[in-house]
């Protein structure tokens, strides 16, 4: 089965694993959730995503004006779509996430629930911080569980998941190589490390990678003669519909600036000084601690920002990290309506544009909106940069 088969039947797949194994499921709102240490408490990480039918459902406890996603996402609980969990699990990012994980918690009283709050800088000052906010979680998982931590288990944890985005971060660089990748394929390798059991999505991922090396071999790094390059940047991007049309036109989007992309796979607890003693990440250059846990807090503190947790500098390095690293040649934002944290950030990052001369295009969306109006804006945008 396809990745894009896999994810559309996780909620299955998690409830199937829960019944053979008897696994716990915990749901999580944000890749800053960290799910390998979840994981290796023998509990299965679950990404809450898709759209409800009705987003309406979410009235009674939402105001209308909060992003599409949270909307849609409160729909589904209440339409018991998530029923299968035993918990919720979030860490603190943007006011309307924070706010759907509490009235997730009062309304619909999962037996387990957690906010971690994780520093914003990766600085020597945060360190402490950070191991007091993961102890505390860990606390709450062995209550959860009745189980101890195992600083063993949290090593094989991260090996899994440092593998896995080593596959994914792999699948980016043959694309900007040249392989004919579509984005919507490295989109599903992405969602599912997030939606699926790890041990389900890496051999997928390593499947896909191999598909990718034998495109490599025919097309000689010929597949995107002629195509812009494409930087896709926003919030929560499910439309594949929209980035397939982005590289129907005339582009091919290479790199990423989303909640589920690169800045999630440019690096893993190895490098940033972690993980287990002697475990392999992929054939990575290791440098594991003796603690996991300094690998885990390294991961999630080294990792370059989104726009809701704010480091304007961190913010701007990214971005030209990127444009250079990947020879971008215009940037396509899509924002979600109502998305505060994205919508404050991008005067910031238009003006960085300005400043290195690459063309950018911003797409505001309710949901799933790839209408004929978007199309038309798209086409102009293309229109312009054939035009030069």
């Amino acid at each position: 089965m396809e990745l894009k088969e896999l994810c559309e039947r996780s909620g299955d797949i998690a409830r199937e694993e829960k019944d053979k194994s008897g696994r716990p499921v915990l749901g999580t709102l944000c890749s800053y959730v960290p799910v390998e240490l979840i994981h290796s408490f023998g509990i299965l990480p679950l990404r809450l995503w898709g759209q409800a039918d009705d987003v309406q459902e979410s009235d009674t406890l939402l105001q209308p004006y909060i992003c599409p996603p949270v909307r849609h996402l409160m729909a589904l609980g209440l339409e018991g779509r998530y029923a299968l969990l035993d918990g919720i699990v979030h860490s603190y990012t943007c006011d309307a996430t924070c706010g759907l994980f509490n009235i997730w918690v009062r309304n619909l009283r999962p037996r387990f629930s957690h906010l971690i709050s994780l520093p914003y800088m990766a600085i020597a000052a945060s360190l402490a911080y950070a191991r007091a906010e993961m102890e505390s979680f860990i606390a709450a998982l062995e209550s959860f569980t009745g189980r101890e931590f195992s600083a063993a288990e949290l090593g094989r944890s991260l090996a899994l998941y440092d593998r896995a985005r080593s596959h994914i971060a792999e699948a980016y660089r043959l694309k900007a190589r040249g392989v004919p990748l579509s984005y919507a394929d490295i989109h599903y390798m992405n969602l599912g490390l997030q939606v699926l059991p790890v041990e389900t999505a890496l051999p997928r991922l390593e499947e896909s990678l191999e598909a990718a090396r034998r495109l490599e071999a025919e097309v000689s790094g010929e597949g995107a003669a002629g195509k812009h390059r494409i930087l896709l940047s926003g919030s929560v991007v499910f439309d594949t519909g929209l980035v397939a049309y982005v590289e129907e036109v005339g582009g091919t989007i290479v790199a990423d600036d989303t909640c589920l992309g690169y800045r999630l796979v440019g690096d893993t607890s190895a490098r940033a000084g972690g993980g287990a003693e002697g475990d392999s990440a992929g054939g990575m250059d290791n440098n594991h601690s003796k603690d996991p846990l300094d690998g885990l807090i390294g991961y999630y503190l080294a990792r370059s920002p989104c726009a809701s947790r704010a480091d304007f500098p961190a913010r701007r390095r990214y971005l030209l990290e990127v444009l250079e690293g990947f020879g971008i040649d215009a940037v396509v934002f899509v924002h979600q309506k109502f998305c505060d944290p994205h919508l404050s950030d991008h005067p910031f990052l238009k003006e960085v544009l300005a400043v290195t001369g690459v063309p950018s295009l911003q797409l505001e969306l309710e949901g799933e909106s790839f209408n004929s109006q978007v199309r038309t804006r798209i086409d102009g945008f293309f229109e312009t940069l054939e035009a030069g």
